[in-house]
């Protein structure tokens, strides 16, 4: 999995990028706490769910179309409750609580650092090809 650099608001950080099918459906399933966080990348918006099976860490789910943050979640361990109402990009999963001491709200700018987008795209095209 190839990780890179998001910003969110006025924060910066280390992602894993979850590209692939397989990739998305693991995503951060059985990460012991903290988990690292993960950006799930879309070509295109469309509606995204996420459920808590596996994953014992709390979570904040970050829902985000065209470069704005849409929605913020919170992912319970273990939960088979879904998450995600509306359609989105890019979704990025962070240790819960990380938005509210980031100061990270719905509204705000998200965004890749490294990779850039041109990259990413030639990502996605090479993992989805």
């Amino acid at each position: 999995m190839k990780s890179g650099f998001i910003y969110l608001h006025n924060n910066i950080f280390p992602t894993l990028l979850a590209i692939s099918a397989e990739e998305q459906s693991k995503g951060l399933m059985f990460q012991d706490w903290p988990p690292p966080v993960m950006s799930f990348i879309y070509s295109e918006p469309q509606l995204n769910r996420f459920w808590m099976k596996n994953t014992p860490s709390p979570l904040d789910i970050v829902f985000c179309c065209n470069g704005i943050i849409q929605q913020i979640s919170r992912g319970d361990p273990f939960s088979t409750s879904v998450i995600g109402d509306i359609n989105s990009d890019l979704v990025v999963e962070l240790p819960y609580g990380t938005t509210k001491e980031a100061g990270i709200k719905v509204g705000h700018n998200v965004g890749f650092v490294r990779p850039t987008t041109d990259e990413i795209k030639k990502i996605i095209a090479e993992k989805r090809g």
